[in-house]
């Protein structure tokens, strides 16, 4: 189509479009046959003119144009770098006083998925994003360059290079499309993530380690747009001192008392490293099954767990592998591992323990550096199935004796040793109780709501100092840890939150005060050596994890923030706090992230409609932790495409106490149901804009037993999304890897035989003909935890009933279905496309995927 045409198209639309004419801050006009012209643009040029044509072409190949500008995903200011807005004049062109080469800059907007073709007079090339859509090959000479694009829902900003000539100084820029997508021309500098790619560009912090004082802080920073994965150190003031250290995969595991050597695991070598500019010396090279690294108080000496010294042997030959103990199918259940003690002045190696029919669970040195203690768990016959002893090994008799007997079972064990100054007293964290015999009609505890223990080193007394607490003691992050004045330091889960507390003891009495910190929530933590300084990264739910320092008990001052950049230019949902009291009468914690609305002038904001209602997508894990208040990329995801998302912890969660988190034991479904409903119809009361009939639930492993649970028990949902989901609790029990060590607790000590009526009642697949709502179940093909059976039955099930059942496994995934980036972006997509076809009617995204 010649460029006259296309103006006469235009000038004959205008009358039209009078009465309908945007106010002056609208960045576009809509015309009966779904043409849009952009209205406002930015402009930069002219530029210099090409360089002149040869007089013969080339012999092979082809010219490929070299933009003069970076064509990216952010569109300049008025007045930046030579940029400057422009205005359509009435004609629907904007008027040039000279010809040459310019740069266009605007940005599309669109509701839903659209196919659509931007014409541009003039134009020699169009870029989408960054990527180049379409150019111009050397000689054509149609003055309309014509692009077909694929909208999806979100932001394209386009730049495009037009060549101006002399006998027609102006161009038009539009785009064809259905009306239908809600599709608009716009210069909104935001940008929210609307595709779920776009979460790469996100920076993670982990892996910290601060030194004595707070002299350096040492962080593992990755992120995957730009292919950063390194580790770098900052001083006391927050100054970077040493940048990419160490080599490839390098990560601090902490800063040895007293200096500024930094220990670092690099694959399975472990490195000593003076801070900043010594040269890293290499302690264990290639080292077997290297589990944790401890340190004396002296820094002469490292105590460490290592495979070096096992011999697997040869498997016997045959034409399968021969089980004969419930233990080898403990996917976590390695005897090769033992203990090893390093002396950093001779280079002196010693093992302390040989490998054995048991699992090294931690090691630590005591006060006095003459002794280790150390925990082990060993498999019984009788229920839990394993018990743990602690036991103390004498570095200068070698003699190892025992301590105690803790009888746990494997899921939560003996663990996180701490030596208290004293030299008399072992702490560590463990369940709330021994677990004993069921049939004694005890109570069940939810054994991941973790407490803290002591163990008496003189009279072997074991007994659980932390009562009516409503944390769960979790550890890491070097704690616990003793201070110089014998104060105990712990990292806690308190209700939805990662805190740091101090205990202090006063006789046999502990008292808890939770310490200052910045962010709704701890991310990772570090304490010193000397506990003195602390280290940690704070996120909130709509702000990214900035990086903090400073003394313990005090808040810290930010060193880092790695998405300043982002911050700059992408919007990301508040979270509203919707607690309420829920059917059981404990409080029961959620929030709501609004929904993205695209408002008439062009404008976003998150929040309520101006007219009209948006659907809701109820998120929920639902087992033995709480979900927390921290920044969650698919939150903002499903917020940013215009859901509202409802996050939930309902009942059986640890960090709102003891009594609360015990719901879990024996639960499998119904209050966790409860709350999650009383959740729902919570929220559609509160937030009057939610759409009760546009309702959608998803959840992952435990979470997505509940989605299964909730699709056999209620219609209330419109919109399912089960991810590596249990549907039987009896094939999970026999089948998962921790089937039978979770499920022990969280069946409450029932087996299939002598209680098979509870397992078909929590069974989502034995209330398979009762699912009224349309149900995408996700799997990897390769998970052991929850394996892919677990969908494909619930799948079949279904099937024969005829009901609204779609399943997509992953060939080679795992437990999350996150092993490759592309794996995970293609599944949290498929989640909003799934939503998409049931909650707004929209199915050309999902059934596009399968084209």
């Amino acid at each position: 189509m010649s460029h006259p045409c296309i103006l006469a198209a235009i000038l004959l639309l205008l009358p039209c479009l009078a009465g309908a004419q945007e106010d002056a801050g609208t960045a576009a006009t809509e015309t009966p046959d779904t043409t849009l012209v952009a209205s406002q643009i930015l402009l930069l040029g002219p530029l210099p003119p090409d360089p002149v044509a040869p007089p013969a072409g080339l012999l092979r190949g082809s010219q490929v144009l070299v933009p003069e500008i970076e064509p990216g995903r952010v569109l300049p200011a008025d007045g930046q770098d030579g940029w400057r807005l422009r205005e359509t004049g009435a004609d629907g062109r904007i008027a040039l006083a000279l010809p040459g080469i310019y740069w266009v800059g605007a940005r599309l907007r669109a509701e839903g998925r659209a196919e659509a073709v931007i014409r541009l007079d003039h134009g020699s090339a169009v870029y989408g994003n960054g990527d180049e859509l379409n150019a111009k090959g050397p000689g054509e000479a149609d003055p309309v360059l014509e692009t077909a694009v694929t909208l999806d829902r979100g932001w394209l900003t386009v730049f495009a290079r037009i060549i101006v000539p002399e006998d027609d100084l102006g161009f038009g820029l539009a785009v064809e499309t259905d009306p239908g997508a809600g599709v608009r021309w716009t210069l909104e500098p935001d940008d929210a993530w609307t595709r779920f790619a776009d979460t790469a560009g996100l920076a993670t912090i982990g892996s910290l380690a601060v030194a004595d004082e707070g002299r350096y802080l040492a962080r593992r920073i990755h992120r995957r747009t730009e292919g950063i994965d390194r580790l770098d150190v900052f001083d006391g003031d927050g100054y970077l001192v040493a940048a990419d250290a160490c080599g490839s995969g390098a990560r601090p595991l902490g800063f040895m008392p007293g200096d500024h050597r930094l220990l670092v695991r690099r694959g399975s070598d472990l490195l000593l490293w003076a801070v900043p500019a010594g040269a890293p010396e290499v302690l264990l090279d290639d080292e077997p099954g290297l589990g944790f690294v401890k340190t004396d108080g002296e820094g002469r000496r490292l105590l460490f767990a290592s495979d070096k010294g096992f011999d697997a042997g040869t498997p016997a030959e045959g034409p399968g592998r021969r089980y004969t103990a419930l233990r080898e199918r403990i996917a976590d259940f390695g005897p090769a591992g033992h203990l090893h003690l390093l002396d950093l002045e001779t280079g002196l190696r010693r093992v302390l323990t040989r490998p054995g029919d048991f699992v090294l669970d931690d090691a630590v040195f005591t006060a006095d550096g003459r002794a280790v203690i150390y925990g082990r768990t060993l498999p019984q016959a009788a229920r839990p199935w394993f018990f743990s002893e602690i036991r103390r090994i004498d570095l200068a008799a070698g003699t190892d004796e025992l301590l105690a007997v803790f009888t746990s079972g494997w899921e939560v064990r003996p663990g996180h040793f701490a030596a208290a100054p004293d030299g008399r007293t072992l702490v560590f964290l463990g369940p709330p109780a021994e677990i004993g015999d069921y049939g004694s009609g005890g109570p069940q505890h939810n054994v991941y709501n973790k407490q803290v223990w002591t163990l008496d080193l003189e009279s072997a007394a074991v007994r659980r100092v932390t009562q009516g607490e409503s944390y769960s003691f979790d550890g890491g992050g070097g704690t616990p840890v003793f201070d110089a004045e014998g104060r105990l330091l712990i990292r806690v889960t308190d209700q939805s939150g990662i805190r740091l507390v101090r205990m202090t003891r006063d006789g046999g009495r502990w008292t808890t005060r939770v310490l200052p910190r910045n962010g709704d929530s701890l991310d990772d933590l570090a304490v010193s050596p000397d506990a003195g300084s602390v280290a940690y990264t704070g996120s909130s739910p709509d702000a990214p994890e900035i990086l903090y320092l400073g003394r313990t008990g005090e808040a810290g001052a930010p060193v880092e923030d790695p998405n300043e950049d982002l911050g700059g230019r992408i919007r990301w949902s508040p979270a509203e706090s919707l607690a309420f009291t829920g059917p059981g009468g404990e409080t029961i914690d959620a929030w709501l992230h609004p929904p993205l609305v695209m408002d008439a002038d062009g404008g976003a904001r998150f929040g309520a409609p101006a007219g009209g209602k948006a659907p809701l997508v109820v998120y929920y894990y639902g087992g033995s932790a709480a979900t927390l208040r921290t920044f969650n990329t698919t939150f903002q995801f499903f917020a940013a495409n215009g859901y509202a998302v409802l996050v939930v912890n309902p009942r059986g969660a640890a960090g709102w106490g003891e009594a609360f988190a015990d719901h879990h034991a024996g639960d499998w479904g119904p209050l966790a149901a409860a709350d999650i409903m009383a959740a729902t119809r919570h929220a559609l009361a509160e937030r009057p804009y939610l759409d009760g009939s546009r309702v959608g639930i998803y959840g992952g492993s435990y979470g997505g037993f509940m989605t299964n649970y909730l699709v056999t028990h209620t219609g209330m949902y419109a919109a399912a999304v089960s991810m590596y989901g249990i549907s039987d609790l009896a094939t999970y029990w026999g089948q998962g890897a921790w089937g039978v060590t979770y499920g022990d607790m969280a069946l409450g000590g029932r087996n299939p035989w002598d209680d098979p009526g509870y397992f078909t009642a929590n069974s989502p697949l034995f209330g398979a003909d009762q699912v009224r709502t349309p149900l995408l179940l996700l799997h990897g093909q390769s998970d052991g935890n929850v394996t892919p059976g677990e969908s494909a039955q619930l799948f079949t099930a279904l099937s024969v009933l005829d009901k609204p059942v779609e399943m997509v496994l992953f060939p080679g995934e795992d437990h999350g279905i996150s092993g490759s980036w592309d794996n995970r972006v293609a599944h949290r997509t498929m989640m909003l496309e799934w939503f998409d076809r049931w909650l707004k009617d929209r199915p050309e995204a999902w059934e596009a995927r399968w084209k």
